[in-house]
């Protein structure tokens, strides 16, 4: 008979004593009675798994008599002791970091050229005796501003302290044992499910299509069975727009298979294409959560502002519970119901889009770069004479800064990113790289 110690503990008077049949009482390790394995996943248990109606995942371990074993101790203890080394994988670099001295033409970060709106830096000063005060953390006043202009229910959104919050809080509520990233793609679905420990699958889109989706991504969907799906739209490096009919055959598959459709339309503004929106979708599927941000169109970056939509309200109670009390600041919230308190400002942003795209799109092409035909408000082209890390050096000695996509996913050396800026910047720009090439 194994004695109480600090690795054993045996508790007869336990009226559920013994909670689990079929291990020698003698044995019978009652120190996890509460097992703390409970969140890891995979599990080294015999734990099964039950998908309710909502969508919600349900571990069951009833049948688990792993962490009552005295032998597995010291298993247990394993598993839970902190790592002291990181999980070595990709360095996660974005554009911006690089130019915050202001002392460059930034092109490496995609917000609007635009600026913020000058009745949201008024609406700013004119309330700043209101910062002294907690925000609302449930940002009513907010969703309900968010819900008028996207034709939405005011109780199926959710903000958050930029889009990476909300991605990482999705991630969490979900808790995907696989999940398959379209790519290339926006880095921070990949990190999000990393820290989850979650099994991650890529499909990637080809060069020679342009980085268009295509009938394949069915053919991975059936190899991998991923219990979630990242689709950035329009995608970011690339600035594509997946089809209209291949959305809705995925979007069906996925409600078919109880598979979690999360789709990231923080550059759709931008686009002629809004109506596609899957937005207008949400309230068919329970299964479908889209992702916005004020980052982007009203050029928040720094106040961090974003918001998440899903009618699956099992799915938006998990991500509310796991939200920090007030992680959406007061400048933010009222920042955001001044931004779309303007009714001529994202006109005026899709004309000077489209009118600048195509401008530096024909002049890249003259200078013998090869153009992906995004959507979007950036432009990803590939040059074989350069690599991308001397290009970008040596554009950064001029004061202007691009992204250097080598670190994504299925991108080569020679591919860079480039924002879509005010004429004169992206003048600029074209008569820096026409004297260096």
């Amino acid at each position: 008979m194994i004695q109480n110690s600090a690795k054993f503990f045996k508790n007869t008077d336990c009226s559920y004593f013994p909670c689990h049949t079929g291990l020698d009482e003698d044995c019978f390790n009652c120190l996890f009675c509460y097992c703390p394995l409970y969140s890891k996943n995979p599990c080294p248990g015999n734990a099964t798994y039950i998908k309710k109606d909502d969508g919600r995942i349900i571990k069951r371990c009833t049948d688990c008599t792993f962490p009552h074993k005295a032998e597995n101790y010291e298993k247990i203890m394993k598993l839970l002791r902190i790592k002291k080394e990181p999980v070595s994988g990709p360095e996660y670099h974005h554009g911006g970091e690089e130019g915050l001295a202001g002392c460059f033409i930034d092109f490496s970060v995609n917000t609007n050229p635009l600026g913020l709106q000058e009745s949201v830096k008024s609406a700013i000063k004119d309330s700043i005796d209101s910062f002294e005060k907690y925000p609302d953390q449930n940002c009513s006043r907010l969703r309900a501003k968010i819900a008028e202009w996207k034709s939405l229910k005011a109780e199926e959104i959710v903000c958050g302290n930029g889009a990476s919050e909300l991605i990482s809080l999705t991630v969490n509520a979900i808790c995907p044992k696989d999940a398959l990233i379209i790519a290339p793609t926006f880095s921070g679905y990949e990190r999000a499910l990393k820290i989850c420990d979650c099994r991650i699958h890529y499909h990637l889109t080809k060069e020679e299509d342009n980085f268009a989706i295509a009938e394949s991504l069915f053919d991975t969907i059936q190899k991998t069975s991923p219990d979630m799906i990242f689709l950035c739209n329009p995608n970011n490096p690339t600035g594509r727009m997946i089809n209209p009919g291949l959305f809705a055959r995925l979007l069906c598959l996925c409600e078919e298979k109880g598979i979690f459709l999360f789709v990231d339309e923080c550059f759709i503004d931008f686009t002629e294409r809004i109506e596609e929106s899957a937005l207008r979708l949400t309230g068919k599927s329970s299964h479908l959560i889209v992702l916005n941000a004020f980052t982007k169109i009203f050029s928040m970056a720094g106040l961090r502002l974003g918001y998440l939509v899903s009618s699956n309200q099992g799915l938006i109670q998990k991500i509310n519970s796991l939200r920090p009390e007030w992680n959406v600041s007061e400048i933010a919230q009222l920042a955001g119901r001044a931004a779309l308190s303007e009714n001529d400002y994202i006109q005026k942003t899709l004309d000077l889009i489209k009118e600048e795209r195509i401008y530096l799109s024909k002049e890249l092409k003259a200078l013998g770069f090869k153009v992906c035909q995004g959507e979007a408000n950036f432009i990803l082209f590939e040059q074989g004479t350069f690599a991308a890390e001397n290009l970008s050096k040596i554009l950064k000695e001029k004061g202007i800064l691009i992204r250097n996509c080598s670190n994504f996913m299925g991108l080569g050396g020679n591919f860079y990113r480039i924002a879509i800026k005010s004429h004169e910047d992206n003048e600029k720009l074209i008569d820096t790289l026409r004297k260096l090439l």
